[in-house]
């Protein structure tokens, strides 16, 4: 018999203590169901180079410095998400507001998440992994070094989320009834982009967003095999979008500078705001009208200048990408804000 994948499962928490693992099943973790990817071992064997007076064969090797990464891809859902955001935005970026007493009645939790300039690098996550039954690890000291999502009008809303961590335990107790986020998904057909406050008038005919911190994961020091270091450098975030036109205005802006432009502009690029706004069409509770509902605002992006690209009969499409800026302290890079049916991040 071999091992099935689907019977694998990953839950994350929020970690309380550095260098101590809070275990997601016990301790309130949250546990998602995923589409593919796994926590991967990057470790090479060690030879060496042919010696004078040796052999045509190498004599051995040795097994070199260990990191732990890997993507996990997933429908985008209403419980883990604010958890992921808040690894990926730093520490103190989070606060929870909620209504109600009983999950799946009356709850309802708003969570906001602002990135933070917190110079204590990013929160520390533990984790449980199952690969198929085959084997059970957790890790803990573990990153969100990046996140994307991405959405197409008759596609899902979707997710995939980069780890990293400094250590891995094989062979712990599988959590044998983890609470599994199973809120409802969201489609394209409930996601609106709004760019510089226009909705209506501009077809978006795809989109997507990357964020990274951009996390070193080869930081090695002598006498040890694991990752003694995960700090994150400067942040990279952008929206990319696939766009049917209706004017020359974003082009314009994107090439020139500006929407009135006739010619090519010295100067600042010009500036977007950005909001991303996807819910469910089910509620929060059997008891509430509220919707699992997730927003993205981006105050601030430049339009990487772009070609108009006709080709024979084909309709005017621009693949665009807006690059999220942040001029001062005073302006958030993004913020985002989950409605779901519990009170706290995990």
């Amino acid at each position: 018999m071999g091992f099935q994948s689907q019977v694998g499962q990953i839950g994350i928490k929020s970690q309380t203590t550095p260098d101590v693992y809070d275990d997601p099943g016990t301790n309130q973790g949250i546990f998602l169901r995923h589409l593919s990817g796994s926590i991967q071992a990057n470790r090479e064997l060690i030879q060496p180079d042919p010696e004078i007076g040796g052999n045509r064969d190498t004599p051995g090797a040795v097994l070199g410095a260990v990191s732990w990464a890997g993507e996990i891809e997933a429908y985008s859902r209403f419980e883990y998400l604010p958890t992921m955001l808040y690894g990926l935005s730093g520490p103190g970026s989070a606060s929870s507001a909620f209504v109600g007493t009983t999950q799946g009645v009356d709850l309802v939790g708003t969570h906001t998440i602002i990135p933070s300039d917190s110079e204590l690098g990013l929160p520390q996550m533990s984790i449980e992994e199952d690969i198929a039954g085959l084997d059970t690890f957790r890790y803990f000291n573990a990153v969100v070094n990046s996140l994307s999502m991405e959405v197409e009008p008759n596609g899902y809303m979707m997710t995939t989320m980069g780890l990293l961590a400094p250590n891995q335990e094989a062979g712990i107790t599988k959590t044998a009834t983890p609470e599994v986020d199973t809120t409802p998904l969201s489609v394209g057909t409930s996601t609106v982009v709004t760019i510089g406050g226009v909705a209506s008038a501009i077809c978006v005919r795809s989109w997507s967003m990357e964020f990274n911190n951009n996390v070193e994961d080869d930081v090695f020091c002598l006498g040890k095999e694991g990752l003694t270091d995960l700090t994150p450098k400067r942040r990279d975030f952008s929206m990319s979008m696939t766009v049917r036109p209706t004017d020359n205005t974003l082009w314009r802006e994107a090439v020139y500078g500006a929407a009135a432009a006739t010619t090519a502009q010295s100067g600042a690029a010009a500036t977007k705001d950005i909001v991303v706004n996807t819910k469910t069409f089910a509620t929060v509770g059997t008891g509430t009208a509220v919707v699992f509902e997730f927003d993205i605002n981006v105050p601030v992006t430049h339009i990487r200048p772009f070609p108009h690209e006709p080709s024979g009969d084909d309709v005017i499409e621009w693949d665009m990408e807006f690059l999220a800026v942040r001029p001062d302290n005073t302006v958030p890079l993004v913020t985002f804000t989950v409605v779901n049916d519990i009170a706290t991040i995990r």
